[in-house]
């Protein structure tokens, strides 16, 4: 056999071989693919949500029986009411020297306090019952549970610098809270709760400054309880008054939260609330929201 024979046959023997070692890695990833296509389905029949019931703000709180008021440190300038259509909130902190909120909840408070239903839970919205909490993995895939938001701010403003939380900013923040447990723990005041908060806006105040804080700025504080949570959006004072809609991915950010918890080694949380709200410190906020609602994908 010449050279020129040779040579052929060895760039046919390479070229098949080159053919066997895509064909065999286009086989791994498909078979890959075709795994990961079964695990997704599984955990779509598996995992269940919870969904938020008179999303659109239709029943007055005198008559709710979904929405119930939540009112930390409340004071007489307090507002937390359902109108046309819209649930109402209004904050006003003077003291500098705790947070406050106006706000509303579904489900079990930690202090005992319950909606004349638990939550609306399931894999879809028409699938769900009422349960008394709904249990979510550490790592929750992405794409698969949405928050979707319409509010607008009205006002908000600065009162004092505050005395205390180690901050020389007055602070704003608005958004959802979940109520949990972690693991096999217990779910009441003497338990450690995890408060997990998913911000759609947060402002640092001075007496002629609002700072914006910026998107995934996020936090875990640990005491008794474990305060976390992240930032989901950004709303400028330009945009006051108009109303926003925001879609989150509610899900990727508890999970991104979840890992963000380092002290802990937190596998499953159990949701038995949430609440929605406007909280101040040394300073002054009105709300507006127009629709909040869960969506699973």
């Amino acid at each position: 056999m010449n050279r020129s024979n040779i040579i052929a046959l060895l760039s046919l023997v390479i070229g098949l071989s080159l053919v066997g070692v895509i064909f065999f890695e286009w086989f791994e990833i498909e078979n890959l693919r075709a795994k990961c296509d079964q695990l997704e389905e599984t955990y779509d029949q598996l995992v269940k949500y919870f969904f938020i019931k008179d999303s659109n703000f239709t029943i007055s709180l005198v008559e709710n029986p979904h929405w119930k008021v939540e009112a930390w440190h409340e004071n007489l300038d307090s507002i937390s009411e359902i109108r046309d259509g819209t649930l109402h909130l209004f904050y006003n902190e003077t003291s500098g020297d705790w947070y406050g909120n106006s706000g509303v909840f579904q489900g079990i408070h930690t202090d005992g306090r319950h909606t004349n239903h638990s939550l609306w839970i399931g894999r879809t919205p028409e699938e769900a019952n009422f349960s008394e909490h709904v249990i979510f993995l550490k790592s929750m895939l992405s794409g698969k549970f949405w928050l979707e938001a319409k509010f607008r701010i009205v006002r908000i403003g600065f009162n004092r610098y505050p005395s205390v939380f180690d901050t020389t900013h007055a602070r704003v923040n608005l958004g959802l809270t979940l109520m949990c447990a972690i693991d096999d723990k217990a779910f009441n005041l003497e338990a450690q709760t995890l408060w997990l908060d998913i911000y759609l806006a947060g402002y640092s105040l001075k007496e002629n400054d609002i700072e914006v804080i910026p998107k995934d700025s996020n936090y875990a504080q640990y005491n008794e309880d474990i305060h976390a949570g992240y930032f989901v959006g950004e709303v400028h004072p330009s945009d006051f008054g108009e109303w926003v809609e925001m879609s989150i991915d509610l899900g990727d950010y508890i999970s991104r939260t979840l890992n963000f918890i380092a002290e802990i080694d937190i596998k499953t949380v159990r949701v038995y609330g949430f609440i929605l709200f406007v909280e101040c410190l040394g300073a002054y906020a009105e709300v507006e929201y127009d629709c909040m609602e869960t969506i699973r994908t």
